[in-house]
């Protein structure tokens, strides 16, 4: 039975015999998986591996040269490696402009309270220091209620002993969000840490390892 059999399309993302070709150079070969909501997969290997190019065909920001990539039904958000806020909005801004729903205010405190910035919902990025701009990045992606979240090493810049507390709360907050995340890293601890499946990409000619 192949993954795209076993899974319920609606809610699942699927990857169903997927091939990516950048610059003459087989990156992922064949790649075949499902991944169900309320589980994580982590993404590994090294530079040049094809771990951003699979991310964007997972996004549906770059195609695929073969095979097929199903998206759950829903939105699509996205914690990037930099957080991306607007610098002339107030946290609290920041969240509420991408709501949806009668009460976009309300729900923007609700996660800046889940991520323990309830006091600096007024302050600006500029005002804010490199956790709490991420912290902030994180319950936007949050907020607009994903079937689909893909985080892209939102931690890297940061040093160790925060980035290890920002990657708790997120797996913390994710623990109750029937969400599929793709997780992409670096670092293999840290993908044994957040993922329910790891995949292992070892670049050119393409092959790869999934495990979980």
């Amino acid at each position: 039975m192949t993954p795209r059999d076993m899974a319920d399309e609606t809610a699942d993302l699927v990857l169903d015999h997927l091939t990516m070709v950048r610059r003459g150079l087989t990156l992922v070969d064949d790649l075949s998986l499902s991944v169900g909501p309320g589980r994580t997969l982590a993404i590994t290997g090294p530079s040049g591996a094809g771990k951003t190019t699979l991310l964007r065909a997972v996004s549906g920001l770059s195609p695929a040269d073969s095979g097929t990539v199903t998206r759950p039904q829903g939105r699509v958000a996205q914690v990037f490696q930099e957080p991306r806020l607007l610098p002339w909005y107030s946290a609290h801004r920041n969240i509420s402009l991408i709501m949806d729903g009668p009460a976009p205010n309300l729900t923007a405190m609700q996660w800046l309270e889940r991520v323990g910035l309830a006091d600096a919902s007024h302050l600006p990025p500029g005002r804010m220091s490199g956790g709490m701009r991420q912290r902030v990045a994180i319950a936007r992606a949050l907020a607009a209620a994903p079937s689909l979240l893909l985080v892209d090493e939102p931690f890297s810049a940061l040093d160790r002993p925060l980035a290890a507390a920002l990657r708790g709360d997120l797996i913390r907050l994710l623990a109750d969000q029937d969400v599929v995340t793709v997780w992409v890293t670096h670092d293999p601890g840290e993908a044994e840490e957040v993922s329910h499946l790891h995949l292992h990409l070892d670049g050119p000619p393409g092959t790869w390892r999934l495990t979980g």
